[in-house]
């Protein structure tokens, strides 16, 4: 049995638009897979304040913490306190920015009673806890 070439076609077009929409779907996997990711990774810092314009919500969080650095700066874990700046639509986390301060050896020692005021002058002003978003 012959195919005539608009069968041919259809049956090619089909397929390109099979492959198009598992690419298309795979995409979208690696882009919830992605969103999953900062979602947890956020869910480690405390909110200390939030800004809503419309549907976008600019957050800034805080996470203080032990870190290791690099054996060559230092062979022990310090204490930092880190801020990050959320901007999300809907929910969903458009653009994150970070930063993080060192804090005095001393700190170490209380961590969890480390209040966001503390420290709050080493940060830029779009960090603060009064501060405007840029």
């Amino acid at each position: 049995m012959r195919l005539s070439l608009l069968t041919k076609f259809l049956y090619a077009r089909t397929a390109y638009i099979g492959l198009c929409m598992l690419a298309a779907m795979l995409i979208l996997l690696l882009l919830l897979a992605w969103e999953l990711r900062l979602q947890i990774w956020l869910a480690k810092a405390v909110r200390i304040r939030a800004k809503r314009s419309g549907w976008i919500v600019i957050e800034v969080r805080r996470r203080v913490s032990m870190l290791r650095l690099p054996p060559h700066v230092s062979e022990f874990p310090v204490p930092r306190e880190e801020r990050i700046q959320v901007h999300r639509l809907l929910g969903i986390v458009l653009w994150h920015e970070e930063m993080t301060v060192a804090l005095p050896d001393t700190a170490c020692e209380h961590l969890a009673e480390i209040t966001p005021q503390d420290f709050d002058r080493q940060f830029p002003i779009w960090l603060r806890l009064a501060g405007n978003p840029r």
